[in-house]
This record gives structure tokens, sequence and C-alpha cells, in this order.
């Protein structure tokens, strides 16, 4: 992707160090008719849930996808997410690897541009409960007198 057309946008850093365990951010975009734009969510940790809400002054294409496949685009890519937004949109999703991620809004065939509002929550899966060691018990028949 060209560099012009990737805006970078917030860094969850939070999530990274795992200090946090949810981030939210309000992003916003302009978008001009026959044009799209990439906004970059940058070092994206695994297995993060991702719930984002979208609004819009008209439809527009919205997609997600990891920072190698969303090179692909406009020629082809592999989304992690793709849907079309009317007024409003909402998905979840869960990133299986680590790494840069695009939100993608495509409006080239859109006849007007489009103001756009993307709210966006990382939910880090809370960490697996921790075992307890194992209680040791005594063979049978070793307390006998």
């Amino acid at each position: 992707m060209r560099p012009r057309l990737c805006i970078l946008l917030f860094l969850l850093a939070a999530l990274v160090t795992g200090a946090a365990q949810a981030v939210n951010a309000e992003l916003s975009a302009d978008v001009p008719a026959a044009r799209w734009k990439a906004l970059r969510l940058r070092n994206m940790p695994p297995n993060v849930a991702l719930t984002v809400r979208v609004e819009t002054s008209g439809p527009i294409r919205v997609i997600l996808a990891r920072g190698d496949d969303a090179q692909q685009f406009p020629k082809g890519l592999k989304a992690a997410f793709s849907g079309m937004a009317e007024r409003r949109l909402s998905f979840r999703v869960t990133l299986g690897s680590a790494g840069n991620y695009y939100v993608i809004l495509d409006n080239r065939k859109g006849d007007a541009a489009r103001e756009v509002k993307i709210f966006i929550q990382a939910l880090r899966p809370a960490p697996p409960p921790k075992k307890a060691p194992p209680v040791e018990r005594p063979s049978p028949g070793t307390n006998a007198i």
C-alpha cells in the first residue's frame, strides 16, 4: 500500500504489554468519492477480540485485513472481515495472529465523499486460571500401626 494512503490511528501498547484488558478508540476519516483509505492498527497481539462499530454518511465497504494480506488491496486480498455499511455496521472478530492490521474504507464505487466514524474496542482474553498444585495423598496402608 502506498504510504500516503495509510493513516496511523493508534498504538495499543497497553494490550501488547498486558497492562490492560480492554482498550477503546474512536477514529474518523473522510473518504473521497471513487477512492479508498486504509487505517493501520499497529502491533496487535494475538487472540485479541475486536468489536468494531462503523457509522457513515452513506454506503461504503469496510474491510479488516492483516498487514501482509492488505498489501494485495485492491487487486484481491484475504480479509478477516468484509462488509457493506449503508449507515451503520457492527462486527466482532478475534485476531488469530500478532501484527499490523488495516481497516480499509472502500468508496471506489461511491459517487460522493463519505464521512466515517469508527469505534473500536480491543479486548484481550483473560489468562487461564492457575491450577492448584496437586495434593499428595498417602498410599493405602502406609498409616497403619
